[in-house]
């Protein structure tokens, strides 16, 4: 058993999704506004045991207030069905274009929004599932030192052998995409990703060299990983299945 623990599951095709649970896998399936999270929340009905289910608003979409507070009232609601917050965190790709003093006034704004919703994890004692790239642990690491998240997902992170120490020494999990298989750089990073803080994901419907993304393509991240780390792929999906459960704060 495999466990894709972030993925945008609304946007994959159902036979996929079918395909996947049937072969005895699950999956982590993230939100990013309030039209995914409803979409989520039927999945959810659909496939109750495999699916382990985040709502959030994720930071890099144009979400106004009205959208934020419905997904909330989403949260409240159904926090008896939820594995997790997520997908949220810090902005960082739409910024671009952005001025210095823009980027970090808009970098604060996602950290405000985003420590709204660690309060809510905090709240019903849930795991978070980050979007946070780079530098942008240090507006993060305080926002969940502060309501006290332990073990939060920094999904698809990729940064300095400090960083990845810090991250480490705090009880944080980092996931690994199929980006391994597109970017040596990103490949070399995952190399030095201690086995105790590894998870997978897909990231679908994410495109990579414009195959998209698919929850299956997690199969051959751990098939690299285990010939790297030189274990078989029982030995790692056994080290995965452990995680998973520490990080979903459930009994294997």
């Amino acid at each position: 058993m495999i466990t894709d623990i972030h993925c945008h599951l609304e946007s994959v095709a159902p036979e996929s999704l079918a395909a996947f649970i049937a072969a005895g896998n699950n999956i982590g399936a993230v939100s990013m506004t309030l039209e995914s999270a409803q979409q989520l929340l039927k999945l959810k009905q659909q496939y109750p045991d495999a699916i382990a289910l985040f709502l959030g608003v994720h930071p890099e979409v144009s979400a106004d207030e009205t959208m934020i507070e419905a997904v909330i009232a989403l949260i409240h609601q159904h926090h008896n069905l939820l594995s997790g917050i997520g997908e949220i965190g810090i902005p960082f790709f739409y910024l671009d274009d952005k001025t210095a003093i823009e980027k970090q006034q808009l970098k604060q704004q996602g950290a405000q929004l985003m420590a709204r919703f660690v309060a809510l994890a905090a709240e019903y004692d849930l795991p978070v599932n980050l979007h946070v790239v780079e530098d942008d642990i240090e507006l993060a690491l305080p926002i969940l030192q502060q309501y006290g998240i332990e073990g939060a997902l920094f999904h698809w992170y990729e940064g300095s052998a400090i960083q990845l120490a810090q991250l480490q020494q705090c009880g944080h999990f980092v996931s690994a995409s199929p980006w391994i298989f597109v970017d040596d750089h990103y490949w070399q990073f995952v190399q030095t990703i201690p086995l105790s803080m590894l998870l997978v994901e897909s990231d679908a419907p994410c495109k990579y060299n414009a195959e998209k993304g698919d929850p299956s393509m997690v199969v051959n991240v751990v098939a690299a990983l285990a010939k790297h780390h030189q274990i078989s792929i029982e030995q790692l999906s056994n080290i995965l299945a452990a995680n998973t459960c520490r990080y979903l704060r459930k009994s294997l």
